[in-house]
């Protein structure tokens, strides 16, 4: 007899199955409805009758008898992922956001045996929260009605482990072993048996695994699968963010043999068929330190006045083809990962530094993109084609400014046939950010921190990345790709990835207009919403201010988180409908479906089968990346913190400037002016006078000296604590100027 393997449903599957449960208007509804709405064949048929019946034993939905099911109770089913606070609460992004905007707050008290990270199934409900005193000259009064409403949930289910892995510290008791996750947010410590320690000795950071979860009276327990070493050990903070955030380092024994077939070199056959760019001006501009090069441009003045542009992106899906190893790796990391001084790509580095980087006076496979824009800067038109390019030159976004800015009589020499085409790169640029401005556009140029080391791999400086002409060119022609090549795949209405950026939360954005009202900044919006134009207005307001930066950062708090979709909602930053990821195919795995859908939309007998199975893939592929994409975000953020940390670990004792960013009741958070770092300055140190805290200016007042501690003061602090372990920096009041 052969065993019966049961096929699982697919996450994106599960989801259409909750989505119809909570949609559906009868009392109740049958076995058969579902098959319908989902169209299953027999093989997903027992795989969803075996769903259902998890469905039932968990009270999500109640068996009436066979073949027909209960409604759930009033209460919303909604699924999405859990992030918590260490005070024990927690709040549900939902991954449908047409069902609800905000976040749905779960108390610790129902978080049943969820954890932080993972996604979850929730019953919603609504509760009034008492409505807030009315503010003095508040940007739009809440008309009069009920009291506010906010969501409150509790966990049904798991349906998604984040981490199935836990890092942290090991504690050797002689009766109770147990570890103590270095990331705050997971709440509970996890016990260890005696004969799972695998050897660990006390106060190593280890790695373990659940063998069974929290629960409302109970801890949760695991066993020991890897020893890191000790919290001083070189390089050990690699390991604990790689292991912390699931993100993979080796590629799989497959992916590395299908690898060994790929040339590293363009054979002649390739090139068969495809457009020859090849004796054409283009160029790579990148940072000083990239490491692979995926897209190249050229740029050329047309007699009519008009700029013909073309954006060559590295045609990594003619190596990278789908169902291979390769590929399935790639989904899985969906991107790559940078740190400050190394990367974990999601290419192997044959593919991602190799052949399918576009390395100057090499050949190399592309797909363009080429677009004849006039002085106003629209899109007269525009063509896709597959070719092979050979680029000029490597440049630097600090060599063209050298060009551009500075006027560098040696840089403009050495790249005297290139220097011409940066002018008109330049004014193309100007033409497109006008444009985009006029429409409504967003500025998120916020400055970012550059890490720098000496050749030991200490860090030597932290300071703000430089930002020039050369990377706001870059910036403004990779934009106008992606949505060209967009505005393709929505005008052929096959299946599509779209980069979505939904309208803010209007509650949280009011939130933010009040504060920012109390400190002399008006954002207004018109009929109840805001629109993106509202916002730049608003940014206008903050040129030149010294809490500027601070005031856009906690403005871009109040926005949505930009994601990936199959269904086109359009960009609000941007002030764009169409708009997708085109041109980075080699460190983002969207790209490369994108590249897959644009390719099968330009052929003339296109594939229905195919498609078709794309309609069916994208809900889960656009789920997947977009996860994948804020997991790595966060791990290049927390690396970027230990890094801070570290360089600041020798100055505990020192004294330094610093503008302050945040106020809080408990402190405020201050930015050094010498360094690029922040840290806390808790409310405790404020001895040279009785301070007091004032909620409606979020700032501290002295009784006796006046003084005010603000957003945008200039302080003088101490470093107190460097906290290798927490990443946290602690510093103390010196002096208000």
């Amino acid at each position: 007899m052969h065993a019966i393997i049961l096929r699982v449903l697919t996450q994106t599957q599960k989801q259409e199955v909750l989505r119809f449960i909570q949609s559906y208007k009868a009392a109740s509804f049958t076995f058969r409805d579902l098959v319908r709405f989902l169209d299953l064949d027999s093989e997903d048929r027992r795989s969803l009758q075996h769903y259902l019946d998890e469905l039932d034993s968990q009270e999500v939905i109640h068996r009436i008898k066979r073949g027909r099911y209960a409604l759930p109770s009033r209460e919303a089913l909604v699924s999405g992922v859990l992030s918590c606070h260490r005070d024990g609460y927690g709040f549900v992004a939902p991954d449908d956001r047409s069902l609800y905007k905000q976040d749905v707050f779960v108390h610790v008290r129902n978080m049943d045996e969820a954890m932080h990270g993972d996604r979850v199934l929730i019953k919603v409900a609504t509760k009034a929260k008492p409505r807030r005193p009315p503010f003095r000259g508040r940007p739009r009064q809440a008309p009069p009605g009920p009291p506010e409403q906010r969501l409150e949930g509790t966990v049904v289910r798991v349906l998604e482990r984040k981490f199935p892995t836990i890092v942290g510290r090991y504690y050797a008791h002689p009766r109770f072993p147990f570890v103590v996750p270095l990331d705050s947010r997971m709440l509970h410590d996890v016990q260890i048996p005696f004969h799972q320690c695998k050897g660990a000795k006390d106060g190593q950071i280890v790695v373990a695994t659940l063998t069974a979860p929290p629960g409302r009276y109970q801890a949760p327990s695991g066993r020991i699968v890897e020893i890191l070493g000790y919290p001083d050990d070189p390089g050990l903070e690699y390991r604990i963010v790689e292991h912390k955030f699931g993100l993979p380092v080796e590629f799989s024994p497959e992916t590395l043999k299908e690898i060994e077939g790929i040339p590293d070199r363009l054979i002649e056959s390739e090139i068969e068929g495809r457009e020859d760019f090849r004796s054409e001006l283009a160029v790579t501009i990148d940072g000083e330190t990239a490491r692979d090069f995926d897209d190249a441009v050229s740029l050329t003045k047309l007699a009519s006045g008009n700029y013909l542009l073309a954006v060559h992106i590295a045609d990594v899906s003619h190596y990278v083809r789908e169902g291979t190893a390769v590929d399935r790796d790639a989904y899985a990391r969906g991107t790559s990962v940078y740190f400050p001084d190394r990367a974990i790509p999601m290419l192997p580095p044959a593919l991602s530094s190799g052949i399918c980087s576009l390395k100057p006076r090499e050949d190399r496979l592309v797909f363009s993109v080429l677009m004849e824009i006039d002085s106003r800067g629209n899109v007269l038109h525009s063509r896709f084609t597959e070719g092979v390019l050979r680029s000029r030159e490597r440049m630097t976004y600090t060599s063209v400014a050298r060009i551009l800015v500075a006027r560098d009589p040696a840089e403009i020499k050495r790249y005297a046939e290139l220097a011409p085409m940066f002018q008109e790169m330049e004014e193309l640029c100007r033409i497109l950010w006008d444009k985009r401005y006029r429409r409504g556009a967003v500025d998120f140029d916020l400055p970012e921190a550059e890490i720098q080391f000496d050749e030991s791999g200490k860090v030597i400086s932290v300071v703000a990345a430089e930002r020039n002409i050369a990377h706001r060119i870059i910036e403004e022609f990779m934009l106008l790709a992606n949505e060209t090549v967009a505005c393709r795949l929505a005008a052929s209405g096959g299946p599509a990835l779209y980069r979505i950026h939904e309208e803010p939360d209007t509650a949280k954005v009011d939130d933010f207009a009040e504060f920012a009202l109390a400190l002399g900044y008006r954002l207004e919006g018109r009929g109840g919403r805001y629109r993106s134009e509202d916002f730049q207005r608003f940014c206008r307001q903050l040129e030149g201010k010294p809490e500027g930066k601070f005031l856009a950062y906690l403005m871009l708090r109040s926005f949505m988180q930009a994601r990936y979709s199959e269904k086109n909602v359009g960009h609000f930053g941007l002030a764009t409908q169409e708009y997708t990821h085109f041109t980075s195919p080699i460190r983002r795995y969207p790209d490369l479906v994108v590249h897959r859908l644009l390719k099968e939309c330009l052929n003339e007998k296109p594939s229905k089968e195919w498609q078709e199975g794309m309609w069916q893939r994208m809900p889960e592929i656009a789920l997947h990346t977009s996860s994948r994409e804020r997991n790595a975000d966060e791990a290049e953020r927390e690396i970027e913190r230990i890094k801070k940390v570290q360089f600041m670990a020798d100055k505990v004792g020192e004294e330094f400037e610093g503008i302050v960013f945040s106020v809080v009741r408990q402190g405020f958070f201050v930015e050094l002016l010498e360094h690029y770092v922040e840290g806390f300055v808790p409310a405790a140190t404020l001895i040279d006078d009785n301070y007091l805290y004032k909620e409606k200016t979020h700032s501290f007042v002295g009784e006796r000296n006046r003084k005010h501690i603000k957003l945008g003061s200039n302080v003088r602090v101490r470093l107190d604590i460097a906290d290798r372990e927490t990443h946290r920096l602690a510093f103390s009041l010196v002096a208000v100027p």
